[in-house]
């Protein structure tokens, strides 16, 4: 198969990093790739040819089996620059709950106006592909059934990369004795991170590191103040290949409000850290209890008492890599997607 993927920018977040395990799983199996990105800069490399691509350019569509577009802005190119005759078939993922996410990272009006722009450009696509069951089940009071599929995510990460000197010595003289949670997240309002914070101060034994950068940063400092916990959150900002930190971590957290997917679960999951979730329908489909303890948002005396079992309960970390290799290897990703991919050529 000929497979043309495009994408906003080779940045290390989590849809590209998506596209990234893709390419490599089609590339392992003897499929030919190519990416496309639509502003330059960023860090990510891919394992095939990769070309600039302006909104005005036109891509030789008849060139491909499939194009694979990730993005409002991919998706809307791929809406007016589909030929009339395609020998292509145009297929989405859509990593988010659009209306819900907008409104989280922006406002209602901005979900409303761009969220009913994006989906109404999927209009042409072959196949829209969520990342779980709830996503379909959401996506299908704004999509036809007929179009809607879905393939869990995977994270394949290399080991072998280990952080700096003086930021390893950094890190062990910030934890010292104490059970060190880390989180790894843009700092949103979606991503919850304040909610930590809030339940240190009944923690004195916790400590929390905050890998990430985001327009909700000061306010967490700020937040860091008020609460009395300055001296026990480190933020260490944006690092690349974030799960280096991973090691470091007693426990790993996604206190979520809201998530497309969370591939940091999966980083975590191969390190056998005992992982923390927000109850929310995504996490609950992705896990059980067996791997995790579910804590109730925005309640900080059931996220306590989470942190607490968990402290207690290191074998969590290797229930949950058990998960990973049962339902998000590479190969049961790859497979998903080749079922997908076949179904329309044939």
């Amino acid at each position: 198969m000929d497979i043309a993927f495009i994408i906003p920018k080779r940045v290390n977040r989590g849809p590209v990093l998506v596209v990234l395990e893709l390419v490599r799983q089609l590339l392992l199996h003897n499929h030919h790739c190519k990416v496309y990105y639509m502003d330059e800069g960023g860090e990510l490399s891919f394992p095939c040819e990769t070309e600039y691509l302006s909104f005005s350019q036109t891509i030789d569509f008849n060139r491909y089996d499939i194009v694979h577009t990730h993005g409002i802005r991919p998706d809307i190119y791929a809406f007016y620059h589909k030929p009339l005759s395609c020998k292509a078939k145009l297929v989405s993922t859509m990593h988010n709950y659009i209306l819900r996410d907008l409104a989280y990272e922006y406002n209602k009006v901005v979900a409303q106006v761009f969220g009913r722009v994006w989906l109404w450009s999927l209009k042409r696509h072959d196949k829209i592909v969520t990342l779980s069951q709830d996503a379909l089940g959401y996506y299908r009071s704004f999509l036809p059934e007929s179009k809607l599929a879905y393939v869990y995510n995977t994270r394949s990460l290399d080991q072998t990369k280990v952080l700096p000197q003086a930021l390893r010595e950094q890190i062990i003289a910030f934890k010292g004795d104490s059970f060190l949670i880390g989180a790894n997240a843009i700092l949103t309002k979606r991503k919850g991170i304040d909610q930590l914070i809030k339940v240190l101060p009944g923690l004195p034994f916790c400590k929390l590191l905050v890998v990430g950068e985001g327009k909700e940063k000061i306010g967490l400092e700020n937040l860091c103040v008020e609460m009395g916990v300055t001296d026990r959150v480190l933020f260490l900002g944006y690092q690349e290949d974030a799960y280096r930190f991973l090691p470091y971590y007693d426990l790993f957290a996604m206190p979520s409000r809201s998530e497309g997917f969370g591939l940091t679960i999966l980083e975590a999951a191969q390190y056998h850290k005992r992982l923390l979730c927000s109850d929310i329908p995504i996490f609950r489909e992705l896990l059980t209890e067996k791997e995790t303890v579910f804590f109730t948002l925005e309640n900080e005396e059931s996220l306590r008492k989470a942190i607490l079992y968990l402290k207690d309960h290191p074998e969590k970390g290797d229930c949950l890599y058990e998960r990973y290799e049962q339902y998000f290897s590479p190969e049961c990703f790859y497979r998903g997607y080749e079922k997908i991919y076949n179904s329309l050529l044939d």
